[in-house]
């Protein structure tokens, strides 16, 4: 094998420490020729480097340079352009390791021979790779169906993808359907959300309902999937809202859900009578659309081929019953914010009307910001809508009730943007609001007595009701894996317009990249399954980080396209049937080996120096 070498000298940092006529004496005998670069990464010396390599044509080259993590993609294009095989170079890391590290010229040069011996006779004994090339799946699976998941579905639907959109609940809209007054103009979030539920019901897009991503594997490109459907007993794309079936019903278990979207009836099993085995079909006769409602749906399970996954499941509000000292869920009327939302909302519990648990109307309201925000021992960032919709409530409560005093207490105000500022403005022009600044929550405590009874600095302040701000937490459950992105508030608390604006760029990103003529390229460090040594022992299977190994014929199976190449299935197996395309045993013995050679030639042999 002709073997060439190529020494850079990086400036001088290299060679401040490696002498490079010294270890060309040492080496020269050893490869067929060697090169010195002043700095092989320049513009001027890659041309150079480029027609030196296709003039010679090595079989093998060894690089003298920086770590290859530096510019190891580099020499690998140089190399493709010089018609070398990429996978036959080797980076020997003189700067980091050796140059850098190494106090001493002689020590420096030493430690330098002993890795090239190694080097060399691990070249010697490897064999040319080639990348592998998949083809791209250009399906996009959406998990989510919020604001951002359904505007993120709509647009690659429109763009011609195939699109699956997985929501676990029975209805769309996520918690935008709840809010019935958006800050800052307070539009309606039913009215904005019902005509793109309407398109996603009326588009090509796959939609599944009470259904769960399980379990996901594989990379950018090619990503599998596993579904779980619950069943649904009546069909979202058919069910008009009418509440036929609900009048009809003999046991109420049917009901039009007017606060979720789409419109439409859902099944109480415990109650329907068809579910307990009696013969009961009176809502089925009466749907005016043939086909809505099927009592034989079942549970399904299914693994879907994806490009890429889109989780926008949104976010959650932090437990306020972590704070005990704020009556949440120890005294009634203390309510967190969505909980709030719903009372504010025209088909809530109490239809809009602002009341009591005891039905009382209202005096004082007290709304505490940043409960669990900005705080060190819950979560220390700032949630970023709380005080908008905070001043939101403030709006709603005296568009009702004029009268009611509010009481905000906050630890910061935020509100970015130029049009955050408005429910603000308003909320402190009114006489009747107070903002009062606390330090931490520990100077707040909620008790009860004739009324709810907040603490504050010495004075108890009497209340009605109290809605506390939570901290708003993203979607901590993120596969690690190529291929998945976040979006919306699932990365971090949003607005709805920032939510949708997110969405909209990475649908952008996925379109762009993922096309039909696109191929996945893979280096081709696979693991590889000797059968006649292989004794199906499985544990390849369970110690595979990226679930690249599979049964078949009762065998284990490599899964190429999902194989990152890590090794430990090679390390793991008791049959040493697993071995590793670049990586083999005889490969990195001979590392060893051929450094251990080293240390004793530049030592004590012919080449002591």
């Amino acid at each position: 094998m002709q073997i060439g070498a190529v020494f850079c000298s990086c400036a001088g940092q290299i060679t401040e420490k490696i002498d490079f006529n010294e270890l060309r004496n040492l080496i020269s005998d050893q490869v067929a020729w060697v090169e010195k670069f002043e700095l092989a990464c320049s513009t001027e010396a890659q041309q150079k480097l480029i027609e030196l390599l296709a003039k010679r044509k090595p079989e093998g080259l060894i690089m003298f340079a920086c770590s290859p993590q530096n510019k190891g993609s580099l020499f690998k294009r140089i190399a493709i352009q010089s018609e070398i095989n990429p996978y036959m170079v080797n980076i020997v890391n003189i700067r980091e390791q050796i140059a850098w590290v190494t106090e001493h010229r002689k020590s420096a040069l030493k430690k330098t021979y002993s890795v090239f011996r190694g080097t060399l006779d691990r070249l010697k004994r490897q064999k040319p790779l080639f990348d592998k090339e998949f083809p791209v799946c250009t399906d996009i699976m959406i998990v989510g169906g919020g604001i951002a998941g359904i505007k993120a579905a709509i647009s690659l639907s429109k763009a011609g993808r195939k699109v699956y959109l997985v929501e676990k609940k029975l209805s769309l809209g996520g918690k935008v359907v709840k809010y019935e007054k958006i800050f800052p103009d307070l539009v309606c979030g039913p009215c904005m959300l019902h005509p793109v539920v309407e398109e996603v019901l009326n588009s090509n897009i796959d939609l599944r309902l009470n259904s769960e991503l399980k379990e996901l594997k594989g990379y950018y490109g090619s990503l599998f999937v596993k579904i779980v459907s619950r069943p649904i007993y009546v069909n979202p794309k058919k069910c008009i809202g009418c509440s036929a079936c609900e009048e009809i019903c003999p046991v109420q278990a049917i009901k039009v859900d007017t606060m979720s979207l789409p419109v439409i009836a859902k099944i109480d099993f415990n109650k329907c009578l068809s579910f307990k085995g009696q013969n009961c079909d009176n809502c089925v006769k009466k749907c005016p659309v043939h086909e809505t409602i099927n009592f034989n749906a079942t549970e399904s399970e299914e693994i879907l081929k994806v490009g890429a996954v889109i989780r926008a499941t949104g976010f959650e509000l932090m437990d306020c019953s972590q704070i005990p000292e704020l009556g949440y869920k120890r005294f009634q009327n203390v309510y967190n914010a969505l909980e709030f939302e719903e009372i504010l909302n025209s088909d809530g519990p109490t239809k809009g009307e602002l009341i009591t648990e005891d039905g009382d109307i209202p005096q004082r309201i007290v709304i505490i910001h940043c409960v669990g925000s900005l705080d060190d021992e819950y979560f220390p960032y700032c949630s970023k809508i709380c005080c908008q919709y905070a001043f939101k409530f403030n709006r709603v409560i005296k568009q009702s009730l004029p009268q009611v005093e509010c009481i905000h207490f906050v630890k910061e105000i935020a509100l970015p943007g130029k049009n955050a500022y408005k429910l603000y403005l308003q909320a402190i022009k009114d006489p009747l609001t107070k903002i009062l600044r606390y330090q931490t929550l520990k100077d707040l405590r909620v008790d009860k007595e004739d009324s709810l009874i907040v603490s504050f600095k010495n004075n108890q302040i009497p209340c009605d009701i109290i809605v506390l701000c939570p901290a708003v937490v993203s979607d901590k459950k993120m596969e690690d894996a190529s291929g998945v992105f976040l979006t919306g508030s699932a990365k971090e608390a949003m607005t709805i317009q920032e939510a949708i604006t997110d969405a909209m760029a990475q649908t952008g990103e996925i379109f762009l990249s993922l096309k039909e003529s696109r191929t996945i390229t893979k280096e081709p460090f696979i693991a590889k399954i000797d059968n006649n040594k292989c004794s199906s022992c499985g544990i390849c299977l369970s110690q595979c980080p990226y679930m690249a190994v599979e049964i078949e014929n009762n065998k284990p199976k490599i899964i190429e396209i999902l194989c990152e190449g890590c090794g430990i299935c090679v390390a793991s197996c008791p049959s040493i049937a697993i071995q590793l395309d670049g990586y083999s045993d005889e490969e990195i013995l001979s590392e060893i080996d051929g450094i251990l050679k080293g240390i004793d030639e530049i030592s004590y042999g012919s080449n002591s120096v």
